[in-house]
């Protein structure tokens, strides 16, 4: 913002200094080629000085017109369009109020001129001064109609409203006793930014969508800056910013003092619900930014946090299936496997439920028909046990398991599923894990030879790690690196040394 003034002023003083350079030698060639006075210019007659106000008052006239014309078309349209917030950022504006204030103050004051000029008096410093209002006022439009575009870009909107929500958090710290009317600023100023991204889905505004979740994500870390200086009755969450839950969960919300973590990712949640399956870079940008806030040292040191934010990864991605996204789904677990690997070291436990989850969702995506999610979610959760086993975590045994009960159920396994084991078996076979090797070739026991001769053949003849089409991972999950190669072919040999039984 001050920026945008500094700009602007230096604008109009350009500006100014330009008209006033070029007047001043057009007039001074002209008083110097006709031996005129300079001092002749500053008095009028009266016929004179009505002709000069009259021109004043025309030019006065035109540039109100297009400046409230401009301002009357564009500000309510783009508030329309994005939030009503414009509006009143619009108005408590000091250029804005200043520049409308002066316009319609040089006209008024030329009115009064007029009304002063008579036959016998002129009021010449008066006439000076109009002229001065209205060289000021012809150097402002220029540079006001430029600031009014800039202002009226949807990202000024979102900083300002960042702008706010920091101001309102700062006064809560500073007067705790206004905490309620802070607390509803700030949940109100959250709900501005959210429904600026879904009315930018709405119009396939994608960087505007795309920066207002972002815009989201500031506003968390802004938030955690002031959160321990805050007064314990910040932190009572009040019904009417959770039209949505139950008045349980708001009470819960006030015990674990998450309150405005759960407004922003629950206003995540409606923007995934506009994004999916219509803006795939939007739901990329949502997974990041809820990997991000739940890689944040204040949550991993909240179990409240953690929480919410495992849970609104599967309610996006339950979210994705139900709406038979892949791609959606597809990008949401990568970021939530991201996730995982992250936590692992500190946080084992978890990791072994979001195991769990990632079986629960994969059961879920062949429910609906999705078999390449199936394979997909098993290739996530076999990089899942790959880095457990990397790291000697203590739930590897755990994970490893969840990863062979995957597809226990299905009578026929997806050969994406297999094939996500045999990888993971080549990994452990390069480090020398033999009983981990032994249950996932148990796994195969069962198998089809022909199954297990198109699933080997498959994998080995992927040499190239970029995938053939641009996807948001740019990888094939079924690259093998050169070094298990050897492996996986062992794997495979030690399969038909001793075949399963055909039980087809």
């Amino acid at each position: 913002m001050g920026q945008s003034i500094f700009n602007f002023a230096r604008g109009v003083i350009v500006m100014a200094v330009a008209f006033l350079l070029i007047i001043a030698i057009e007039l001074g060639v002209d008083l110097a080629s006709n031996n005129v006075p300079f001092e002749q210019l500053t008095t009028m007659t009266a016929d004179e000085a009505r002709h000069l106000n009259n021109a004043l008052s025309r030019n006065l006239n035109q540039l109100m017109a297009v400046t409230f014309t401009t301002v009357a078309i564009a500000v309510p349209l783009t508030a329309n369009m994005y939030s009503l917030k414009f509006l009143e950022f619009f108005i408590k504006d000091p250029v804005n109020a200043s520049v409308l204030a002066f316009v319609v103050f040089a006209g008024l004051n030329n009115t009064a001129i007029a009304w002063a000029i008579k036959d016998d008096f002129v009021p010449n410093t008066a006439l000076l001064f109009s002229l001065a209002l209205v060289t000021i006022a012809v150097a402002l439009l220029f540079p006001y109609l430029y600031y009014v575009f800039r202002f009226l870009h949807p990202n000024t909107l979102l900083e300002r409203l960042e702008d706010e929500i920091a101001t309102d958090l700062r006064t809560a710290v500073r007067h705790q006793g206004q905490a309620a009317r802070d607390r509803k600023a700030v949940s109100e100023g959250i709900e501005h930014i959210a429904n600026i991204a879904i009315r930018s889905v709405d119009r396939a505004d994608r960087n505007t969508a795309i920066e207002s979740v972002l815009s989201l994500e500031r506003v968390a870390r802004t938030y955690w800056t002031f959160k321990s200086q805050l007064p314990l009755t910040w932190f009572e969450a009040e019904p009417g910013f959770f039209l949505g839950f139950g008045s349980q969960a708001v009470r819960e919300f006030t015990a674990t003092r998450i309150w405005v973590e759960m407004k922003i990712f629950s206003q995540l949640r409606q923007v995934m619900s506009a994004a999916v399956p219509r803006t795939h870079d939007l739901v990329s940008t949502i997974a990041k930014t809820s990997r991000k806030l739940g890689l944040d040292d204040i949550v991993s040191g909240d179990e409240a946090l953690r929480q919410m934010v495992v849970q609104y990864f599967n309610t996006f991605i339950r979210l994705a299936i139900t709406r038979k996204d892949d791609r959606s789904v597809f990008t949401l677990f990568d970021q939530y496997r991201t996730l995982a690997e992250s936590l692992n070291s500190a946080r084992p436990e978890l990791v072994q439920e979001i195991g769990f989850y990632f079986e629960y969702y994969g059961q879920l995506a062949r429910d609906s028909g999705l078999p390449f999610l199936v394979s997909a979610i098993a290739h996530d959760l076999g990089l899942i046990v790959q880095s457990a086993f990397q790291s000697w975590a203590p739930n590897r045994q755990v994970l490893l398991e969840r990863f062979l009960n995957y597809d226990l159920k299905i009578k026929q396994p997806l050969p994406g599923v297999k094939k996500a084991h045999a990888i993971l078996a080549s990994y452990l076979m390069l480090n020398n894990q033999v009983e981990p090797v032994a249950l996932i070739r148990d796994s195969f026991l069962d198998l089809d030879p022909a199954m297990i001769k198109v699933i080997r053949d498959e994998l080995l003849q992927i040499t190239r790690q970029d995938y053939w089409e641009v996807n948001e991972r740019r990888i094939n999950m079924d690259y093998i690196p050169d070094i298990q190669r050897e492996q996986l072919k062992q794997f495979f040999e030690s399969l038909e040394t001793h075949p399963p039984q055909n039980l087809f």
